[in-house]
């Protein structure tokens, strides 16, 4: 037999309502679950979408259009990315040291102890300073200049020479003005030999300059432009001199110039160094001999690359280098400092020289 329920009698209805109730708090749980679920997928959906419009816009700022991008390598930081190696770095500290090495090197050799010979062919060479030889102890700050002529001071005297060198190459010369000028001295060429046919020649101005310039009280030398090749025509050249001196009185030296030729081969550069100092001693040694004081002629590079210097110890030095101030260390007596002088009485430039020596009081 079935057993009454305690709540048939009590409740009655009640576990129905209860039960709809139920039913729709989870049916709304459900639709409220379903709306939440449906619009966050709308927003993830939309969010995608942004997303790929995003990237596709990107793409096409970035995108490279050939010949209208004109960075270069320099504006790209991405170089910088990647940081040297200690291997590169060292090859470099190492390279940077090789240049400043030899950089520091190179100035070294302009430390009074050398002097920089530049040859006709724009090279040079830094020789160095002989210690035993005589050197020159002329200070130029005592030298002065006016209008391009020099004179030198010694304790406020003046103890220089001013003088001009000439040939036919200056033509006609009036010598009063010249002296009147403040020309004290004049170097005239007395002849030459030829430096292809090796022919002896007078110059064909020498004796209308050498009595022009005696007549108007200037001192004289001369000089003798050698292209000898032994020692027989060297003393060939200094007999020459020596007879067309003898009716004229000179107080001032006979110089040998023995160059080269510019554009153009001369006899003596088939010369060796020691051949050049035998047959220039020849001439010199001729010309002393004679009576006249010897005198030899040169550039710095003549002077000691292409002849023995320590074999004229007894020859007086004239120096020919255009400067403010010459850099060659060794003695010397007489001073070319320019070949474009100008003075009263020579049309045209003219060779400057200056004489520490007054050669007329000998």
């Amino acid at each position: 037999m079935r057993q009454t329920d305690d709540f048939e009698d009590k409740s009655g209805g009640m576990p129905i309502i209860y039960m709809a109730l139920g039913v729709s708090f989870f049916v709304l749980l459900v639709m409220a679950i379903v709306i939440v679920s449906n619009g966050g997928k709308k927003n993830r959906n939309t969010a995608a979408v942004a997303s790929v419009e995003e990237i596709k816009t990107t793409q096409q700022e970035s995108e490279f259009v050939p010949g209208t991008d004109k960075r270069t390598a320099a504006d790209l930081d991405f170089w910088d990315m990647y940081p040297e190696t200690e291997e590169e770095t060292k090859e470099e500290k190492k390279e940077e040291k090789t240049e400043e090495s030899e950089s520091t090197a190179e100035n070294s050799l302009d430390d009074g102890k050398h002097i920089q010979i530049v040859y006709s062919d724009g090279s040079d060479e830094w020789v160095a300073i002989n210690p035993y030889w005589e050197k020159n102890t002329y200070d130029f700050t005592n030298m002065v200049s006016n209008n391009g002529k020099l004179k030198y001071y010694s304790d406020g005297k003046k103890i220089s020479y001013l003088g001009v060198d000439i040939s036919r190459y200056q033509k006609d010369v009036d010598f009063s003005s010249l002296k009147e000028d403040g020309i004290e001295f004049v170097m005239i060429r007395l002849g030459a030999r030829g430096y292809k046919t090796g022919a002896l020649q007078l110059d064909e101005y020498f004796k209308q300059n050498i009595e022009g310039a005696i007549n108007a009280g200037l001192d004289v030398g001369v000089y003798f432009y050698s292209q000898a090749v032994t020692q027989e025509e060297a003393i060939e050249e200094a007999n020459l001199v020596i007879d067309n001196l003898k009716d004229y009185k000179i107080v001032y030296p006979v110089a040998l110039d023995m160059e080269f030729v510019e554009n153009d081969n001369a006899r003596v550069e088939t010369l060796s160094k020691d051949e050049r100092t035998v047959i220039s001693a020849a001439f010199l040694n001729r010309i002393q001999e004679a009576g006249y004081v010897p005198m030899l002629y040169g550039n710095t590079e003549w002077l000691l690359k292409r002849i023995d210097l320590t074999k004229f110890d007894s020859s007086c030095i004239w120096l020919s280098e255009e400067a403010d101030i010459p850099k060659y260390p060794y003695r010397y007596e007489m001073w070319q400092y320019t070949k474009q002088g100008t003075v009263s009485g020579i049309d045209g430039f003219v060779d400057l020289n200056i004489s520490f020596v007054d050669y007329s009081a000998r």
